[in-house]
């Protein structure tokens, strides 16, 4: 006997969503709002003249080698391409990766310490249910990658936000006094969303130590997790830091989606060295790997690795877009650290509610992100994956905006 349900009953938001994905849905979500409203205003007006600055979506598409070792691939007749396979990822993918890393990060890494994921995203996640217990904390230094706060607290976590200066790098005084008996790890983004600002070595090493005086004094290990989904989109990939190299207890985590223009393909990877490498610590990542659900990363993805690793989008398209974005808002009296990498401009908000400010910028056509969003409140986020043309007329409506009567 089936149950007769009248044809206009509604179940309560409350009925379907748990108190606990309100709380996460709460966290992060700033950036995917603005997003949303972008594509509501085309629907209302498809003819509207908008420069979204909001959705980090890496717009160059990928080399053609790419493309065209994906073609030889989908062709290839070979029997299980396309079976389950160690959560780990295959076995010769992991030695490719492991024999570039080892040359590439200056400590040698073995197979078995390095983790291939759903994204750099899919890394994070697998690694911090592995690494925490309930309660555990996890310092953020702000500005962070907005789902950080949502990573730690769904894995039972407390997020500890730390501010940094006015260069957005860390405050050592505030880092210090954060770090307490229930520190569990810290995660670094550098190259940085948003700032697209890199951590110079000396701050990587500064940062090292006191993680190192908190272990004499406390007993209690801090992982660092260097979380690296730009790293090669430096403009000079001569700066970049080698995480490992400085601290022993440190994570690696990288993915394709921005060098390679496959961030709709999710393909990543974990790797750590060897004071970390013991024999249980791959099968905790597979064991936590299977309980999230990710099973493996795309097989596809994984086999294209090698056959691609060295290609890569045009860096300089997105340097160019950075540069002239930022010499505009300079002219036009608007403060912006310049980033070392990747796409993203945080400028300075001319209003002390940064909030407020990209919403009148709404009405000037353009859509960005307020800092807030990223925890360091009075600034905005932009994202330049645009053409240089529309970055252009995006940074013009800024300056715009900013000298407006409605701002005085």
């Amino acid at each position: 006997m089936s149950l007769k349900l009248s044809a206009d009953l509604h179940f309560k938001s409350e009925d379907i969503i748990s108190h606990a994905c309100r709380t996460l849905s709460s966290m992060g979500s700033e950036i995917r709002r603005v997003f949303l409203l972008g594509q509501k205003l085309r629907e209302e007006n498809p003819d509207i003249d908008l420069v979204d600055l909001s959705l980090g979506n890496p717009d160059l598409e990928p080399p053609s080698e790419v493309r065209n070792e994906l073609v030889r691939l989908a062709q290839e007749q070979a029997e299980g391409q396309h079976r389950y396979m160690d959560n780990a990822g295959y076995p010769e993918v992991r030695s490719f990766l492991a024999g570039r890393l080892s040359k590439s990060e200056g400590i040698p890494i073995g197979r078995d310490s390095v983790f291939i994921t759903c994204g750099a995203a899919g890394a994070l996640q697998i690694l911090l249910r592995t690494l925490l217990d309930h309660g555990d904390e996890v310092v953020l230094l702000a500005p962070f990658f907005s789902e950080y706060r949502p990573y730690v607290t769904n894995m039972g976590g407390i997020p500890v936000i730390v501010g940094s200066d006015g260069s957005h790098l860390p405050d050592f005084e505030k880092l210090r006094a954060a770090l307490t008996p229930k520190t569990r790890a810290i995660i670094i983004n550098s190259p940085n969303n948003p700032s697209g600002v890199l951590y110079p070595e000396h701050v990587v090493r500064g940062i090292a130590s006191l993680l190192e005086a908190h272990r004499r004094e406390t007993g209690r290990l801090v992982h660092l997790i260097s979380d690296e989904p730009y790293a090669r989109l430096l403009y000079n990939p001569e700066e970049m830091v080698r995480v490992l190299e400085i601290y022993p207890a440190a994570w690696l985590v990288r993915s394709h989606s921005k060098d390679l223009g496959l961030a709709g393909e999710r393909i990543g990877y974990l790797a750590w060295g060897p004071a970390l490498a013991l024999p249980e610590t791959i099968n905790a990542l597979r064991n936590s790997a299977r309980a999230l659900g990710f099973v493996n990363a795309p097989a596809l993805m994984q086999r294209l690795l090698p056959r691609v690793f060295d290609a890569s989008v045009d860096v300089s398209l997105y340097r160019d877009r950075v540069n002239t974005f930022v010499d505009i808002l300079s002219r036009g009296g608007i403060d912006c650290v310049r980033p070392r990498a990747s796409f993203f401009v945080f400028p300075k908000s001319p209003m002390t509610d940064d909030n407020a400010f990209t919403e009148q910028l709404v009405r000037y056509g353009v859509l960005a992100v307020p800092g807030s969003s990223f925890g360091k409140a009075g600034y905005f986020r932009c994202s330049l994956t645009q053409p240089l043309n529309r970055v252009i007329e995006g940074a013009r409506r800024i300056v715009e905006c900013a000298h407006s009567k409605e701002l005085k």
